[in-house]
């Protein structure tokens, strides 16, 4: 296996030419789809706030856009990630559009133009395999394979997965499967692509190559945040479609780029979901996530002192996990849950300033309403597809009356989890975190679920 040379500049330079053969061969896509937009739906939360969740339900609908998977790829895919955008964090401004270079505004609208679109039952295999050959290039930017030829090999796996399963054909009916065929065939050909770091049950990766040490990093350069996303059969949005359905976009980080969403879809109707979890269920959720074998957000060039959390892994020092708010600097020594509980309060401290200061078009959503009963749940969605005008029918309708399986989920979510790490939690509760709750309507600790 060769490698690039170890810097991120280098990394991100090969990687967009690597890409670039494969914009061509996906075919054309709306031109500047940015300004093309119609409609943005911004998911705010905080990480482990339950946003995959909602995003997955709404993927169900034909009604919405979405993208494949989380919005910051692209972001690094343009250099507008920490440290290059210069904000020394996550945060983003309208400038960081205006300085963009035309041909990087070009090619991040050209890329976000051929992910846009909604779930599908019937794919073109070598559409799916150049999609798939991608999605690869972004996950594992510093392994040194040919794309092309990548997507010539997935579509070669992608018929023999088809025949032995006996799909019919366009179906993917298991994305796992193909990936797990695929990555024993490119770690054959010295591609080391490790099904570890996606996000697949345990259990389905017996006999898979050996997974990584507690808190090994799938390299020390990163495009997209593991536990990885299943490539699935996806529709690409068309120019009507762009201009008449909302497109929804979840990423928590987001919170704190409100500005430059408005400015990169200028002539969009921009409208917010906030989704909103009792402090105490967000930190736990944090908590477990950082102590998870992914999530990796940022690479650290000093590293770490995070009590309870650098201990536990060859790379934990150097990681930073979730998003990275204004502030963080100040957290770099602090024990786990201080800074779990500082990255749930500036999430919806950021959320809740910008609405009360641009009176953005908002629904909040309470996660707790769509764990606890399915009344509560079909209820809640009820609501939601009112706001946002789109029928409540068909596969939709179904996964909100029946539920979803968890996604990137490092437990089954469930009401009061959080409990059995009360005596550890509730210390790192300090009043501004008390203050934020009571400003979202969880003033009554007792209510917590």
């Amino acid at each position: 296996m060769t490698m690039y040379a170890p810097t991120s500049a280098g990394i991100l330079q090969a990687l967009r030419r690597r890409l670039a053969p494969l914009r061509e061969l996906r075919g054309p896509a709306v031109t500047d789809f940015p300004s093309a937009v119609g409609e943005v739906v911004v998911i705010a939360s905080s990480s482990r706030g339950g946003s995959s969740m909602v995003a997955e339900m709404l993927r169900e609908s034909p009604s919405l856009l979405h993208l494949t998977a989380e919005f910051n790829p692209f972001l690094r895919l343009a250099g507008l990630d920490h440290p290059a955008s210069g904000t020394g964090s996550d945060r983003l401004t309208a400038d960081h559009v205006a300085s963009l270079a035309p041909d990087v505004l070009r090619m991040l609208g050209d890329e976000l133009a051929r992910d846009a679109g909604c779930a599908v039952d019937r794919v073109d295999d070598e559409t799916y395999a150049l999609d798939l050959a991608w999605r690869l290039a972004v996950q594992w930017p510093v392994l040194s394979f040919d794309p092309v030829r990548v997507a010539r090999t997935a579509q070669r796996v992608l018929a023999r997965v088809r025949a032995r399963q006996d799909w019919a054909p366009g179906e993917i009916r298991d994305p796992g499967a193909v990936l797990l065929a695929l990555s024993r065939e490119l770690t054959a050909q010295d591609i080391p692509v490790n099904p570890w770091f996606y996000d697949l049950p345990r259990a389905r990766l017996a006999g898979a190559q050996p997974g990584p040490a507690a808190g090994r990093a799938p390299g020390d350069f990163l495009i997209e945040e593991p536990p990885f996303v299943l490539p699935r059969a996806w529709g690409r949005a068309d120019a009507a479609d762009v201009r008449d359905k909302p497109l929804v976009i979840k990423t928590p980080s987001n919170v704190h780029r409100m500005d430059f969403l408005r400015a990169l879809f200028p002539q969009a109707r921009f409208r917010v979901l906030h989704l909103t979890r009792n402090p105490a269920a967000a930190v736990n959720g944090l908590y477990d996530g950082w102590l998870h074998s992914g999530f990796h957000a940022h690479r650290m060039t000093v590293p770490l002192g995070i009590e309870g959390y650098v201990e536990h892994g060859v790379d934990n020092r150097w990681w930073w996990k979730f998003d990275l708010p204004p502030g963080w600097r100040d957290y770099t020594d602090r024990p786990l849950l201080d800074v779990c509980a500082f990255q749930w309060r500036t999430s919806h401290r950021a959320v809740l300033d910008d609405l009360e200061q641009t009176g953005t078009d908002s629904m909040t959503l309470r996660f707790e309403d769509l764990i606890g009963s399915a009344e509560d749940r079909v209820g809640s969605f009820e609501k939601l597809s009112d706001w946002l005008g789109i029928p409540l029918e068909g596969t939709f309708r179904k996964a909100v009356y029946e539920g979803i399986e968890p996604v990137v989920a490092t437990a089954t979510p469930r009401g009061g989890r959080w409990r059995t790490r009360a005596a550890l939690i509730e210390p790192a509760l300090c009043p501004g975190t008390v203050e934020v709750a009571e400003r979202l309507g969880y003033g009554d600790r007792t209510a917590w679920i």
